[in-house]
């Protein structure tokens, strides 16, 4: 069976169990009373002092259809010792296949973002990530900065809750980052003493992301979160004989895979509507496909 425990000292952390973990796993405790109140509920009190009344007689031969046991069954015991034991382990958060944390500690953690477009289509799935670890740092008292690659300013750390009511707010941009943004987020992190860092990547490869990781591990232990899912991006259209073309990247090779490409816009009447839709079909182990739009002649530039 497994056994994990961060900051289960101060009453903090998290136990896991093999697959169940205690958010509050000082109140299991309460588990090593059960034999004494098992004992306590046994226990028989002194028998009654026996007096010799005349009038008993009067009773000889009448029979009493209810009779009440002198103890309590064993079977009636077990029952609510199960119960005590369910409320016990209910209120000490027990949690099915937690996460355990990547960084261990408690000390700053620094949260980085790449916050470009290839992140965009995933976004509410990493910010739901992101809260995650927002929660689990609040729980063990630790500090929280956020550092977005593609707009990198100097990490102010704060408590987790102040963060997780700003993370509405932080959103990805059309770009990716560059070598002079990664070159100021560097520089920033010159001024900054220890801390952890959890890195949430959008996937993509770009010119000085091995500098600034030298220099994340230069400050304590780097964990990262990055999707399993390729990230796709198409290349500026271009317009040839009547038609719309089209080159469809994809960051990694892989089967073949087919990819429905839309074109939204507004008709003639200034609705919006989908005006074409065409499929573009990656070969097997390629990284770039192609595909043609022919629009309605009223939508063509």
């Amino acid at each position: 069976m497994a056994l994990w425990c961060a900051g289960c000292a101060g009453g903090s952390g998290m136990m896991v169990l093999g697959a169940i973990g205690f958010t509050t796993p000082w109140l299991l405790m309460a588990l090593a009373a059960l034999p004494i109140l098992w004992l306590l509920l046994r226990a028989v009190p002194p028998a009654p002092v026996k007096r010799r009344f005349p009038g008993v007689a009067l009773l000889l031969g009448l029979k009493d259809d209810e009779t009440v046991s002198d103890r309590t069954p064993w079977w009636l015991l077990l029952l609510r010792m199960l119960a005590v034991a369910a409320i016990i382990i209910g209120l000490s958060g027990p949690v099915l296949n937690p996460e355990q944390e990547h960084v261990d500690g408690n000390g700053p953690i620094l949260f980085v973002l790449d916050g470009s477009w290839a992140g965009a289509s995933r976004w509410p799935q990493q910010q739901e990530a992101i809260e995650a670890q927002l929660t689990r740092a609040s729980r063990l008292g630790r500090t929280v900065a956020f550092l977005t690659l593609t707009r990198p300013e100097t990490p102010v750390f704060q408590s987790a809750d102040v963060w997780r009511s700003r993370l509405a707010g932080i959103r990805p941009a059309p770009w990716q980052p560059g070598k002079e943004t990664l070159e100021s987020a560097v520089s920033a992190l010159e001024v900054i003493g220890d801390f952890d860092t959890l890195w949430f990547s959008d996937t993509l490869a770009y010119e000085g992301r091995d500098a600034l990781l030298t220099s994340l591990q230069q400050h304590g232990t780097v964990g990262a979160y990055q999707t399993a899912l390729n990230v796709m991006g198409i290349l500026p259209a271009t317009y040839e004989d009547g038609a719309v073309q089209l080159r469809i990247l994809r960051a990694a090779a892989g089967p073949e895979h087919d990819v429905v490409v839309l074109a939204q816009g507004r008709d003639p009447a200034g609705n919006g509507r989908i005006l074409a839709s065409a499929t573009a079909t990656f070969e097997d182990g390629a990284t770039e496909a192609q595909t043609t739009f022919v629009l309605p002649s009223e939508s063509v530039p």
